[in-house]
């Protein structure tokens, strides 16, 4: 349930919501009355935020980039590797192979690590991105103040939390590092009520492009010991 904004009767201000009789306005310093309705909602809220708070820790690990090593290591791999299984084949392999079968058996494959390791880092940060725009408070509010993205409430952080409850709707909005908006959020993501229920689907999403990315390696490996073994029979025969 999404309860109507409270507001300071000095200013119009909109006041954060407590389990409380009163709240101070953020702006003037009145005391904003708190209708026991509300108070009632909030006191709901808070357990919502109690689950949310034994969430972080996994969200922190689930909502971490890939980072710029793990792309550096695919970029060396990608370079490296080719030229250096080439030189070995023909330096170590007696016969030597031939220019074709070097290129379908040793460069191309030697190719895979790399890519493979550089596509999955590159899905998995896009992936993260895209649900933390979901879940990033609105921060258009006056001087930047941190809103509810679901009803636009006042929020007010626990410091260095990630994420805050909305008192007034029970959503869930990251605070930190947020990301730049933007209008193009699917709908689904837009729909994430919990940090639990984000967390849920980062680490499916995760698993899913592990998985697909494996699957992808594995069928352009076949592919090209299959047409490389076609070219060595018809070059070679």
């Amino acid at each position: 349930m999404s309860l109507a904004i409270l507001r300071c009767e000095r200013c119009g201000a909109a006041a954060p919501l407590r389990a409380a009789a009163s709240v101070d306005c953020r702006h003037c310093g009145a005391q904003v009355p708190i209708p026991h309705e509300w108070q009632v909602a909030a006191e709901a809220h808070e357990a919502e935020a109690r689950v949310r708070r034994e969430v972080e820790p996994r969200w922190r690990r689930l909502s971490s980039k890939v980072g710029r090593e793990i792309t550096a290591v695919a970029m060396t791999l990608l370079f490296v590797l080719p030229p250096l299984c080439t030189w070995l084949a023909q330096s170590r392999l007696s016969p030597p192979p031939a220019p074709v079968e070097n290129l379908g058996f040793v460069a191309f494959p030697a190719l895979l690590p790399g890519a493979l390791l550089w596509l999955w880092a590159a899905t998995v940060d896009a992936t993260v991105l895209r649900v933390r725009r979901a879940l990033r408070a609105r921060d258009d509010g006056p001087a930047g103040a941190l809103a509810c993205r679901s009803c636009g409430a006042p929020l007010a952080p626990e410091p260095d939390a990630p994420a805050t409850t909305c008192l007034y709707c029970g959503t869930d909005s990251v605070v930190r590092d947020l990301p730049a908006a933007s209008a193009s959020v699917a709908a689904r993501d837009q729909a994430l009520r919990t940090l639990a229920e984000a967390a849920r689907v980062l680490r499916r999403r995760r698993v899913n492009l592990g998985l697909g990315v494996a699957v992808l390696g594995l069928g352009v490996a076949a592919i090209v010991a299959a047409t490389a073994t076609a070219l060595s029979l018809a070059f070679g025969g």
